[in-house]
């Protein structure tokens, strides 16, 4: 097998370790149970950077509803948090300005729809090893419907990894259940409202050169790469991954040959905030 990925120790490779961090790795319900998908408070909060708000001044532009106007007081605080933890809290100010450019397109753009998909995902890891897995299971399976009972099932079985789990109520299931499908329908994983149905979605170049850089700032390489679970975030086999890469490819964006199960894989793009 060769494996060959451009590597090295200087300043330039910073990016490594910001993007090395980014994945959260401990169970919490936060993300889901609190406001949903946020897509459009989160767009509201990306447009507001990209015209020149400071982030150091998000938060407080955001609380006295200079952001989200037609929010009371407590669900600027909550939506805002749960918006911080998703896309600033680990993000270096590549991901920041990559979501801030998005949001040129709209809210319901595959450009911006798909990038905060993909941190919605990446910094909740119930909520991915939840897609990655009995999702994913169920789409190549054929199975497209899901339910609440199917998220229900599987925090249980994840309880063992993360015994927090076992000190959530009932309710507190239940409500991230549900919102974890809605938000999964809002972010064009699922369709449907009262039966939901599984989907692939749309997603953009940019998003998948986002996830590329994640995985090689992680030490993946090679094969490695195209074979990360990570990719069934978008539903995609190995043979899609490899057609999206070559698309990156063609973009110039990285180099990608691949002969069998030997892959030669190079960023030629380097992830940073254009300039």
């Amino acid at each position: 097998m060769a494996d060959m990925l451009h590597s090295g120790h200087s300043p330039t490779n910073q990016w490594k370790l910001d993007l090395s961090v980014v994945r959260d790795s401990e169970a919490s319900a936060r993300n889901t149970s609190s406001g949903g998908a946020l897509i459009s408070e989160a767009h509201m909060l990306m447009s507001a950077f990209h015209r020149g708000l400071p982030l150091s001044e998000l938060r407080s532009k955001t609380l006295h509803g200079d952001v989200f106007r037609k929010a009371s007081y407590a669900s600027r605080i909550r939506n805002f948090n749960s918006i911080r933890h998703r896309y600033l809290d680990a993000a270096p100010g590549w991901i920041t300005a990559s979501l801030a450019k998005a949001s040129t397109f709209g809210p319901e753009s595959i450009e911006f729809l798909s990038l905060a998909y993909l941190y919605f995902a990446l910094r909740d890891c119930v909520i991915f090893d939840f897609i990655t897995g009995p999702l994913y299971e169920r789409w190549e399976s054929k199975i497209t419907n899901v339910s609440s009972g199917d998220v229900q099932s599987f925090l249980q079985s994840e309880s063992e990894k993360f015994p927090v789990i076992n000190k959530w109520t009932r309710q507190t299931r239940q409500k991230l259940a549900t919102n974890a499908l809605s938000s999964l329908r809002d972010f064009n994983l699922l369709t449907g409202k009262r039966i939901k149905q599984i989907q692939r979605p749309a997603i953009a170049a940019e998003t998948v050169f986002h996830l590329l850089c994640i995985l090689v700032a992680e030490g993946r390489k090679g094969n490695n790469i195209l074979t990360a679970v990570d990719w069934r975030l978008f539903l995609w086999s190995e043979s899609n991954t490899a057609h999206a890469l070559s698309e990156l490819a063609q973009k110039k964006w990285i180099r990608f040959e691949k002969s069998g199960r030997a892959v030669v894989l190079e960023l030629v793009r380097q992830p940073k905030a254009d300039t």
